[in-house]
């Protein structure tokens, strides 16, 4: 009887680790170098207060060099060349040549980001935002 109680006893005291919450996720870690390959990309908004849509490919270097190449809804299109920079925390900027910028929120393995374009140059009226995917590295 004492060994089945003390059987009990371990159990109930084991119950806990058995059913404990997973442990937190680990912090996350950026850099230039988690964008790294090239990527497709769709955009969908509004640039200087008219409807648009984008769509196109950047090469990311890993050292915050972007190649891009786009068509956009306008008729516009073109390969032009930008800088980006991420944060430890995952979070990307990008710098485009005629003023426009964007914010990235990025997956710590860098396979994939959400972005919004809110900044261009002048009053131009602008918020375009779309996912870019890894497709090669």
């Amino acid at each position: 009887m004492a060994a089945r109680c003390r059987l009990i006893g371990l159990s109930v005291a084991l119950l806990p680790l058995l059913w404990a919450p997973p442990p937190l996720a680990k912090p996350l870690s950026c850099s230039n170098a988690t964008l790294k390959g090239t990527y497709l990309y769709s955009s969908n908004g509004v640039l200087d207060g008219k409807p648009y849509a984008e769509s196109g490919r950047e090469v990311y270097d890993g050292q915050g060099g972007i190649v891009l190449t786009f068509r956009g809804s306008d008729g516009a299109s073109g390969t032009v060349r930008a800088s980006y920079s991420v944060t430890p925390d995952c979070i990307g900027k990008a710098v485009y040549p005629d003023g426009q910028s964007a914010v990235s929120f990025i997956s710590p393995d860098g396979s994939r980001f959400s972005y919004t374009i809110t900044r261009a140059p002048g009053d131009r009226r602008t918020s375009l935002s779309g996912w870019e995917i890894r497709v090669a590295p």
